[in-house]
């Protein structure tokens, strides 16, 4: 109430004013909270699955995963954000699409506790894929979320990512670069062309940038590979008792070509190549290629003869495409 003057009704409208700007101020300030606090809800939830998975002990380092996985919905038409996604199909001819959501999966792999034991999948974040994103760009950011957070058991400690082919391409490489202790192992696709590190001679100096990429490295073209700079094979039994003979070749030091933002040649990679033929010497399956990006003067994970490393090649091989 205010007592009659000439200016009581610019008073009592300056007074709602003010009210309404703090009932606006609070409202903001709740929501701003409640944001906060559902952000730091997955955070939580990764610091106690986290506690729950025991430390690695036959092998020096945490094994995650990460793909993208479709969640069709064909039929709900005001579904928010629906669109193509990819899904893989089973009959010939039909295009491997479908109308729903994807959704970017990164899970940790802990130790079998036997041999015979299954194995786990732990999922520790899921993200949807929006349809201005990639797999690969919400990949990317779950991976710093989580290998960036000093409160969880494998801050600092050596880390191997494993994934399908669509995160061997050099956006995701590149990012991945800046973490230190993650080992990033992907397939790759047969067709992918990559280089070798360009030599280096320094009784041959030339004015002028120096060369940034040496020889093509084609992976459909075996006249265009160089000798392989190691060389393991190994034998092992399936459950129905088959012999197989694995054959692991690996080029270090190769390069693949980036972009005016994305350097590449900074980023060298070891080229892996793993054919599977049997005692006749046949192939069983498709040459599997691999491209791992070790931290900087990282010896290999991979080729190492000691049984400790053996584990990385499933006892029972499975088909690749």
């Amino acid at each position: 109430m205010f007592p009659r003057s000439y200016n009581s009704i610019y008073k009592a409208i300056q007074k709602s004013f003010n009210t309404n700007i703090q009932e606006k101020n609070n409202e903001v300030e709740e929501q701003e909270e409640k944001e906060k606090k559902e952000q730091e809800e997955p955070n939580k939830l990764i610091r106690v699955v986290s506690e729950l998975i025991d430390k690695p002990q036959q092998r020096p380092f945490y094994l995650f995963a990460i793909d993208t996985t479709p969640h069709p919905r064909p039929y709900a038409r005001t579904l928010a954000e629906r669109g193509y996604i990819y899904q893989p199909n089973t009959i010939k001819g039909n295009k491997p699409i479908n109308i729903g959501h994807s959704y970017s999966i990164l899970s940790i792999l802990p130790e079998k506790e036997t041999a015979f034991a299954a194995p786990w999948s732990i999922p520790i974040s899921g993200e949807r894929v929006s349809l201005d994103k990639t797999g690969v760009d919400v990949g990317n950011e779950q991976i710093s979320e989580v290998i960036c957070d000093s409160s969880l058991p494998w801050q600092g400690k050596l880390c191997v990512l494993v994934a399908d082919s669509a995160y061997s391409q050099r956006s995701f490489v590149f990012d991945q670069s800046k973490h230190k202790n993650v080992v990033v192992i992907a397939r790759v696709r047969s067709n992918r062309i990559f280089y070798q590190s360009p030599p280096v001679d320094e009784s041959k100096k030339k004015r002028g940038c120096p060369k940034k990429y040496g020889e093509r490295f084609n992976l459909a073209d075996v006249e265009t590979w160089h000798s392989p700079d190691e060389r393991t094979q190994i034998q092992q039994t399936t459950c129905k008792g088959r012999l197989l003979n694995i054959t692991i070749l690996a080029w270090h030091q190769m390069l693949m070509r980036g972009t005016k933002h994305q350097k590449m040649y900074r980023h060298p990679f070891t080229l892996i190549r793993v054919h599977v033929t049997d005692n006749t010497g046949n192939s069983v399956w498709k040459p599997m290629w691999l491209i791992v990006r070790l931290k900087r003067n990282e010896p290999s994970i991979l080729l190492s003869r000691s049984s400790q490393n053996q584990h990385l090649i499933n006892k029972k091989p499975r088909k690749f495409s």
